[in-house]
């Protein structure tokens, strides 16, 4: 299983020792991202449509472009989260479950589906945890049981 890990991951470097820095930073600035997923939504809307024109407008097009970039950036603030953060361990197991599963769900978008899915993932998982679990963070818990240790067991 470990060879065959390190074969796939050795064919994913082969792969990309021939993209430029410039061509990734073109795959982030979004305009062919943009492009063709403005012409997919005109085609569901419709030209004669109100939702066909809005989605053909100009305005429709510079919001598209942003969304490479901030999929990539909620997925690496995301991980920098869970690797750096001061939750406990089941709260960084959740989140990781729910990125990889966003992830998953969004691969047949193709690199930008899996951040965007992974983010989201992350961001469900973060609701979930603050609807559950009161909206308190571990810290926010820990002064509480100080204060009321300071106030002999009275909140």
């Amino acid at each position: 299983m470990l060879g065959h890990t390190i074969d796939n991951k050795a064919q994913q470097l082969e792969q990309l020792k021939g993209v430029s820095v410039e061509d990734l930073l073109g795959i982030l600035g979004g305009k062919g991202f943009a492009n063709s997923a403005q012409a997919e939504l005109m085609a569901r809307g419709g030209q004669a449509t109100q939702l066909g024109r809005l989605a053909g407008s100009r305005l429709a097009n510079t919001a598209l472009r942003f969304v490479p970039g901030l999929s990539v950036a909620g997925a690496a603030l995301g991980a920098a989260d869970i690797v750096a953060g001061n939750d406990s361990l089941a709260n960084k197991a959740m989140d990781t479950a729910a990125m990889g599963i966003g992830g998953t769900l969004g691969a047949v978008g193709g690199p930008i589906g899996i951040a965007a899915g992974a983010s989201l993932g992350k961001m469900a998982s973060d609701a979930t945890q603050f609807v559950l679990g009161g909206g308190k963070s571990a810290e926010q818990r820990k002064m509480e049981e100080a204060l009321a240790a300071l106030r002999g067991g009275q909140i």
